[in-house]
């Protein structure tokens, strides 16, 4: 009936309210119904005190719940993020390895953009992460893209440099899996 009328945090202070202002009434009347009036008053005064003290706190738990919901949010929305930009790196590796024989030196130049870009994107993603394990992660990604970058500027066409990056980025892959189901339990 009031279910939705009334929020779950507010139901118990409405229910105790309404027994006090009950008992107290049904003494008023049954001690002197003249002083009725100031028995309804000194019910006011106690309903009220029990408002005014408990609704502010009510609230700040609300709010303490909302901030902690999106502080939650956010911290897997950056796990997430990296992620998606692990996989991203991990599909550029993979373009480059499979044409590494065939890359021009126009080719190359785009992909360092690529790369740059990809560098730009990632800091500005997680400049203002604080998770301590992401940052070193994220550090990591950008020591993988720099590498590569090196890698795409000498001109050479080395497999067993870009197999040490993929090994690392694996490892660097299941470390941020991690962090992201750690995330979403917290």
């Amino acid at each position: 009936m009031l279910k939705g009328f009334i929020g779950k945090d507010y139901r118990a202070l409405v229910f105790w309210s309404g027994v006090i202002a009950v008992v107290l009434l049904l003494c008023a009347f049954i001690q002197k119904p003249l002083d009725a009036l100031a028995w309804i008053q000194a019910v006011a005064v106690i309903v009220a005190l029990m408002l005014a003290i408990a609704v502010p706190a009510i609230q700040r738990k609300q709010e303490a719940a909302v901030a902690r919901a999106q502080w939650r949010e956010q911290q897997v929305g950056y796990a997430r993020r990296l992620q998606y930009f692990t996989l991203e790196f991990q599909e550029l590796l993979g373009n480059v390895g499979n044409n590494l024989l065939h890359l021009r030196a126009t080719d190359r130049h785009r992909l360092q953009h690529i790369s740059q870009d990809f560098l730009h994107r990632l800091f500005e993603s997680h400049k203002n992460d604080i998770n301590d394990d992401r940052i070193v992660i994220a550090h990591e990604l950008r020591q993988l893209t720099h590498t590569l970058n090196d890698e795409l500027e000498s001109g050479r066409s080395d497999r067993s440099v870009l197999q040490t990056l993929e090994k690392h980025l694996q490892k660097l892959h299941q470390r941020i899996q991690a962090n992201a189901t750690m995330a979403e339990r917290a």
